[in-house]
């Protein structure tokens, strides 16, 4: 007979491609288009930061980071992003642009935190039980898409000045 029990380790669908758990290590920072206002959801809160916000906010964790911060983008970098990056040394972070959502997959499961606005890569860290800070909007009920999640912190989009105070408090 067949049984369907359910238990949280049933949602654990990424062990396998994880072998070595130490490896886990460090902060991803997912910064793609959902970060900008006109390339995303316009009626949704304007997140996007201005060059000193974002420089600010990414020392910011540099210094709570054990590890080289890792910043991940979507198939276009923010030209913003771009913009900052020549603020920073090139041992305090490591850029990784143009993925595959395998190559994405890999980078966040060896990761410790995710922060990033929702989207499949909160259902990767998910899955493997990583810390995530995931942003979303007032506007739409997510609750649907994540109430199985573990290790799940959500914040609701504000101006990037409240947003990356509330992220740094819950790292």
């Amino acid at each position: 007979e067949l049984n369907l029990t359910f238990n949280t380790s049933s949602l654990n669908i990424l062990d396998d491609k994880r072998k070595n758990d130490h490896l886990r290590k460090g902060i991803v920072l997912h910064f793609d288009e959902k970060w900008m206002h006109n390339t995303y959801i316009q009626k949704y809160t304007n997140i996007q930061p201005t060059e000193n916000e974002l420089i600010l906010f990414i020392k910011s964790l540099i210094e709570k980071n054990d590890e080289q911060l890792k910043i991940t983008t979507g198939i276009n970098t923010p030209q913003i992003l771009k913009a900052v990056l020549k603020s920073f040394k090139e041992n305090e972070l490591k850029i990784f642009e143009n993925l595959n959502f395998l190559e994405l997959e890999k980078i966040i499961l060896n990761s410790d935190l995710l922060i990033s606005c929702h989207g499949a890569l909160s259902h990767i860290a998910a899955a493997i039980n990583i810390k995530q800070i995931d942003i979303i909007d007032k506007s739409y009920n997510y609750s649907r898409w994540t109430k199985h999640f573990r290790n799940y912190n959500y914040i609701y989009r504000d101006s990037f000045k409240n947003l990356s105070k509330e992220i740094l408090r819950l790292i």
